[in-house]
C-alpha cells in the first residue's frame, strides 16, 4: 500500500462502502520501549471528506497507484 492507493476500510466485522485516498503512511516508534511498541498507521481521506488514522490491517486496497 502507497500514497495514491484507493482503499476501504474493514475491521473484520463492519464493511464501510466509502472509497478513501492514502494520503499518508507514517510509520511510529515509543522511544520508551521501540523493541515492543512500534507500528504504522495509514491516513485516509474518505469520500466524504473525512480524515481518518487506520491501522493496515483495517484497510481492502480497491486500486493501486502506477
Amino acid at each position: 500500500m502507497k500514497v495514491g492507493d484507493l482503499v476501504k476500510y474493514y475491521d473484520g466485522l463492519n464493511d464501510d462502502t466509502r472509497t478513501g485516498l492514502v494520503l499518508e503512511i507514517i510509520s511510529w516508534v515509543d522511544k520508551g520501549a521501540p523493541e515492543r511498541n512500534f507500528g504504522i498507521d495509514i491516513k485516509v481521506l474518505w469520500s466524504d471528506g473525512e480524515k481518518m488514522l487506520c491501522d493496515l490491517d483495517e484497510l481492502l486496497l480497491v486500486s493501486q497507484t502506477q
